[in-house]
């Protein structure tokens, strides 16, 4: 079995002080194989920003992969943003913006989603959507995750614009097999199948809301643990609660002959 982390938007420069001790100590009791970091590890790009993040992830003491968030490349410095919006990721976060790792028969695939030219709404490009598809097709016994910091699908009532390029890579890749996307973004949890279309529950979707941030937007600070044995996945969420991060509830997803299938009722707690 391989057990990941996955946390997101945890924007240091608005980060609820009260939380980081919990958060890294339910991680640390979670004991995961590799920690997720979904993008907007920062509120505003600023190098002081980004080292509180650096050392945040260090704390840890665990194996984690990031990719960049919307936050993560500089708003006000244009002339940074235009022609050099990842120098300060790069040297504090990770020089990879799309690093890929391996745990037992799992391959997690980092996938920059950011867009400097435009405030919020993220860009896949056509080349990372085939490079994504050789990936998932070439080894159908091996689980892929794709992590981006922008959702490839949100609910109408979701104000942000939905991503460039979201609804052909959802297409494509569910042609070529099953996959888990990880994202943040939208502060908000779901997790569930994609089904709008024929094929498409080949994709078993995971939004995390923010871990650290004061920026709620009415939900509750949450992480997601995710187990992978074999052709199941289990997700728990893990929510703030006084003072506190504690299990939320759990539900167990299998896969089949159609793609991702809820194994039993969600479990709340």
């Amino acid at each position: 079995m391989t057990r990941l982390v996955q946390i997101s938007d945890l924007h240091f420069g608005t980060v609820d002080q009260e939380l980081m001790e919990p958060l890294a100590i339910a991680i640390e009791e979670a004991a995961p194989d590799l920690v997720i970091m979904a993008g907007d590890f920062v509120q505003r790009a600023r190098g002081s920003q980004f080292r509180q993040a650096a050392a945040f992830m260090e704390r840890l003491g665990r194996p984690w992969l990031g990719v960049p968030g919307n936050h993560d490349i500089p708003l006000y410095n244009l002339i940074l943003r235009v022609i050099d919006p990842f120098r300060r990721y790069r040297r504090w976060i990770c020089d990879d913006l799309q690093p890929e790792v391996e745990f037992h028969r799992v391959r997690i695939v980092g996938l920059n989603t950011t867009d400097p030219f435009a405030h919020q709404r993220g860009r896949v490009s056509e080349h990372d959507v085939d490079r994504i598809s050789g990936i998932i097709s070439s080894d159908p016994d091996r689980l892929v995750v794709i992590v981006a910091h922008h959702p490839f699908h949100q609910s109408p009532e979701v104000e942000k614009k939905l991503m460039v390029g979201a609804g052909n890579a959802l297409e494509s890749w569910a042609k070529v097999g099953p996959h888990v996307i990880m994202s943040g973004h939208l502060h908000q949890w779901l997790v569930e199948p994609f089904v709008r279309r024929k094929g498409a529950k080949m994709t078993l979707q995971l939004h995390c809301g923010t871990g650290l941030s004061t920026r709620r937007r009415g939900n509750p600070n949450d992480f997601a643990i995710v187990d992978c044995a074999g052709t199941g996945v289990t997700v728990t969420r893990m929510v703030a609660r006084h003072g506190r991060f504690t299990n939320a509830g759990s539900v167990q997803y299998a896969l089949g002959d159609t793609g991702w299938k809820c194994d039993g009722d969600q479990i709340e707690r």
